[in-house]
């Protein structure tokens, strides 16, 4: 295996092959990181979502929302705010837990929020996170900074009621 430090080809010779797998991509990664393992920045009021980053691409972001504590001062609304994102689309996997935010969310849900379209926590998610101490939630979300272009798979599954989905 043949590995580029610092402009520097180092060569490594392994007694087996080093993935027991079928598919390999050519590209040995040599480290692996579980979402369990990430530790969400938390504070007094809401933090925005930067704090969830993960990775970073020139492309794309990856954020991480895992079980933390909510916000800890005496007049905070855990909830986040309702916002825009201006330069990117937002894809959201919901993988395990409570999503405070959002009403009829279920595990393996996934959403997509095109750049510019506003969005945030449904009817009811304020009055419902204040005096909330913590979540179990686990999520990953990607921000792509390219648009997005949805293949006929994901228009097929696609809940066509999803836009209303924030009116009482």
């Amino acid at each position: 295996m043949k590995i580029k430090k610092e402009n520097v080809m180092h060569e490594l010779t392994y007694a087996s092959h080093p993935f027991d797998v079928i598919g390999w991509d050519g590209f040995n990664f040599p480290y692996a990181f579980s979402i369990h393992d990430f530790e969400p920045i938390t504070g007094r009021v809401h933090q925005p979502p930067p704090v969830h980053q993960t990775f970073e691409a020139h492309n794309f972001v990856i954020c991480s929302f895992c079980p933390r504590l909510y916000d800890y001062h005496p007049k905070s609304i855990p909830a986040p705010y309702n916002h825009s994102n201006i330069d990117s689309d937002e894809v959201l996997y919901y993988v395990d837990g409570d999503f405070m935010s959002r009403n009829h969310v279920e595990k393996g849900y996934i959403s997509l929020h095109p750049g510019g379209i506003p969005h945030g926590p449904h009817p009811g998610a304020y009055e419902r996170s204040i005096g909330q101490k913590e979540t179990a939630e686990l999520a990953v979300m990607v921000d792509t900074f390219r648009p997005l272009k949805l293949t006929q798979a994901a228009l097929d599954i696609a809940d066509g009621n999803y836009h209303t989905s924030w009116l009482e």
